[in-house]
């Protein structure tokens, strides 16, 4: 077979061509890194909270609230003296929450003395309020183990005289309570699931699209402008069959969009710590799946047309509607019902399915042999037709 001399030629062009490289690879390393980096609040969920507290307690356990809450990185916490200054900035809606730590509070823990903690809300932002209700609730809940020892401790008549005999036995029963005695533990069904960033969406997804301008645009382009200059038929009076030089074009474009993904996901992992997975084998599957059903995509978009210029229109609409609609660009699950319906008849969705289940559920190879299949599926149709259709003159 004689193939691999026409791909090696034809890589051979591509290497001395600057422009092509610099579109193979920078212009993706730049579009991922500005993406990931300008749009990551929207999967970071960078909320902030603003919440005015006032301190009438002043004592241990109301300052302890007051650094945990401090400590909160969502919450932005001021302090308010005044009490009635203080609901007087959330009516006028200065601020969405005050919380106010009553007189007496760390007094009335320590000597197991029921007590409360006062929220005041803006009722128009519930979420916010929802979350700093939880944070607020979490700490009184920390805090009750002290009066309900105390409480315990004289329910059972054992005499406690001063307030460092409550602290002993209070700081006695926290040593039992961290940890907990009864602890839940949350496993996933998946092997290991790693921290979602942005750029677990960013990497592969504009990876797969850049990919397919490789294998799709330039790919049919650079085709059909052999078609228009003669140089296929001239390759057909050349010592080596059809088949090999068919064969030596989709090899050509392959070891090109191949490459192109591997760097560009490496790139990922080294740059912006991308999780790659703990089966490399099957990533390398995933990605020659994806860059053989491309390369057959390119190849059938050069038999269908006639002209340069219709396969650049034709190859750029297809890239971007197939990015767009399966996931290159956003999650595919915010998409409407009918778009997620349309996308499973597209590359790119099967392909970020693949790499979520590789880079953020961590499945392995036998986790995405299902789209590894419909992959492989498309790549037969594609190079089906176009090879059935294909013409030397």
């Amino acid at each position: 077979m004689k193939f691999h001399i026409i791909a090696a030629k034809d890589l051979k062009i591509i290497l001395r061509d600057r422009n092509a490289l610099l579109m193979m690879f920078l212009v993706p390393m730049l579009i991922i890194s500005v993406s990931g980096l300008a749009l990551g609040g929207n999967y970071e969920q960078n909320i902030r909270i603003s919440v005015l507290v006032v301190d009438l307690d002043n004592d241990e356990v109301s300052r302890g609230l007051v650094e945990f809450l401090e400590e909160i990185d969502i919450l932005d916490v001021d302090m308010e003296s005044n009490e009635f200054a203080a609901r007087d900035r959330v009516k006028n809606k200065e601020y969405g929450r005050l919380i106010i730590i009553p007189p007496g509070f760390t007094e009335s823990v320590m000597m197991g003395q029921d007590t409360d903690l006062l929220i005041i809300v803006n009722p128009t932002e519930e979420s916010s309020n929802t979350v700093l209700q939880k944070i607020v609730e979490g700490y009184a809940s920390r805090i009750s183990t002290n009066v309900v020892v105390v409480k315990t401790v004289a329910a059972y008549g054992i005499p406690v005289y001063t307030e460092e005999q409550i602290l002993e036995i209070v700081d006695t029963a926290e040593e039992f309570i961290q940890p907990p005695p009864v602890e839940v533990t949350i496993e996933s069904t998946t092997s290991n699931l790693v921290e979602f960033t942005p750029f677990t969406q960013y990497v592969p997804g504009f990876a797969v699209m850049f990919l397919m301008f490789t294998t799709v645009q330039i790919g049919s382009i650079s085709l059909i402008k052999e078609h228009e200059a003669g140089t296929l038929r001239r390759l057909v009076t050349a010592p080596i069959s059809r088949a090999e030089i068919i064969g030596g074009k989709i090899a050509s474009t392959f070891i090109r969009g191949f490459v192109q993904l591997t760097v560009l996901i490496y790139f990922g992992h080294v740059v912006f710590g991308l999780d790659l997975g703990s089966d490399i084998l099957a990533l390398f599957v995933l990605i020659a799946a994806v860059t053989m059903a491309s390369t057959g995509l390119g190849l059938l978009v050069a038999v269908l047309v006639k002209t340069a210029d219709q396969a650049d229109s034709v190859s750029l609409l297809l890239v971007m509607i197939m990015s767009a609609v399966g996931g290159s660009w956003w999650p595919l699950f915010i998409e409407p019902q009918f778009m997620q319906d349309m996308a499973q008849f597209t590359i790119t969705a099967w392909a970020m399915e693949g790499f979520y289940d590789l880079l953020y559920f961590d499945l392995g190879l036998a986790g995405i042999l299902r789209e590894v299949g419909v992959l492989v599926f498309m790549m037969i149709i594609f190079f089906g037709i176009a090879i059935s259709r294909f013409k030397f003159e």
